[in-house]
């Protein structure tokens, strides 16, 4: 397996694998993220979905056979009850939009980081992500992974954005004929003993789903550090890069990694992960607060797969895991570092507003392609193998290595 030069230790360690408050610094006028006064407020609906494929899927526009190759290696069966698929991913573009909070106004929201469609932005619609733009993960010019993740962008504190170096994506879930997929059935009796034997319908990934899941910037509700939310174990900031082997914490909030003082200005990465939730209600593609059609699978379930999805959200969709790496300096170190969307609530510990968006818009052959060989056939595949032979070009480490450290200037971000 290929990976990145300067951090293949980094990356390695988590294909396998799946707070403190302190006093703010001071920041440099230009960060401070507000939203315009003159954002328009949307009425919200709901978007349904016509069938559990999601919606109608759009054709690729470009040569499909020119995105793939033949594989570096073959994919080993996976070592726990559920097939994955994995791929890295470059940074892509910085902007003030948010196609789900804000579509159509581009410039109403805090400064949001994208990976994925390099032209999502605030008019993005399902059929556009399909037929524009090129990507980050993968060959931009045959774009078979054209879906949409946006986070808060990084701040340093001294007026720059930091580009995170690159995004390590993972997909897994049960394979569909495993015997514990079915309508969950799965918790708790009046015993305390788990009886039944179905954690949920394993289903594909739908076509143009889409959805937020972490920090509510409207209700300061869930996050990270909101012990009441499965978001407090859906998310995690760490340093790692040591060289001397040790694996240091998870914590809830950067500044609680600032505050552990271990991470090597040399070598230490700031790895910031987040994992979806997997139970999807089978009707919506989208929900009037964007996140009410999704849930995370929290009760009972079976030690060998996991927990159930609840009855209201009885689809197991494929789980995305993703690590962030973003190589730390020494306004890192000094505690100056801030996401985007800290900014709007001041006093609060540095990473506590994390969030993130996704919005689905895979080629849908080569998505066929991956559930029906990575995730079905119980495979590990790795760097965008399909589990077929064939490989999807650029999905691991250029072969100069990933850009590392790059900052932009907060006032050349219109």
């Amino acid at each position: 397996m290929r990976w990145i030069k300067r951090t293949a230790v980094i990356a390695v360690g988590f294909l396998a694998a799946s707070c403190r408050t302190d006093t703010p610094p001071q920041h440099h006028a230009a960060e401070m993220q507000m939203e315009p006064a003159s954002k328009i407020s949307v009425q919200r609906q709901t978007v349904a979905s016509p069938s559990l494929q999601g919606e109608a899927g759009v054709a690729d526009n470009f040569d499909l056979a020119s995105s793939l190759k033949v594989s570096d290696e073959t994919p080993s069966i996976a070592p726990d009850s559920t097939g994955a698929f994995r791929f890295l991913c470059g940074a892509g573009q910085l902007l003030k939009d948010d196609p789900l909070v804000y579509p159509g106004q581009p410039g109403a929201a805090h400064l949001h980081q994208f990976f994925g469609n390099t032209g999502a932005n605030a008019h993005s619609t399902y059929a556009s992500l399909r037929t524009t733009g090129g990507t980050t993960c993968g060959d931009s010019a045959s774009p078979v992974q054209r879906s949409s993740y946006w986070v808060p962008a990084m701040l340093d504190g001294v007026g720059n954005a930091v580009k995170p170096d690159y995004m390590l994506t993972y997909y897994k879930t049960l394979p569909s004929s495993h015997s514990a997929c079915g309508f969950p059935d799965a918790f708790p009796q009046a015993d305390g003993v788990t009886r039944g034997t179905k954690v949920g319908i394993c289903t594909p990934l739908p076509n143009g789903l889409r959805f937020i899941f972490g920090y509510d910037m409207k209700t300061m509700k869930g996050g990270p550090t909101d012990a009441n939310s499965p978001d407090y174990w859906a998310f995690a900031f760490q340093c790692i890069g040591r060289t001397d082997g040790v694996e240091l914490a998870r914590h809830r909030t950067m500044a609680a990694v600032v505050a552990e003082g271990k991470c090597p200005l040399d070598t230490g990465y700031l790895r910031v992960a987040a994992t979806i939730p997997q139970c999807w209600d089978g009707k919506n593609l989208d929900s009037p607060d964007h996140r009410s059609h999704m849930a995370f699978a929290t009760d009972g379930g079976l030690a060998s797969v996991g927990r159930s999805c609840p009855t209201t959200h009885p689809y197991k969709i494929p789980e995305i895991a993703v690590s962030i790496f973003i190589k730390i300096d020494t306004n890192f170190l000094a505690g100056k570092w801030r996401l985007s969307s800290d900014e709007m609530h001041p006093g609060i510990a540095a990473g506590t507003t994390l969030h993130m968006d996704y919005w689905e818009a895979w080629s849908p052959p080569i998505k066929a392609i991956w559930q029906a060989n990575c995730i079905d056939k119980h495979l590990s595949c790795n760097n965008g193998q399909l589990g077929n032979g064939q490989q999807i070009k650029g999905m691991l480490t250029p072969s100069g290595g990933w850009p590392v450290g790059v900052k932009v200037p907060l006032s050349s971000i219109p």
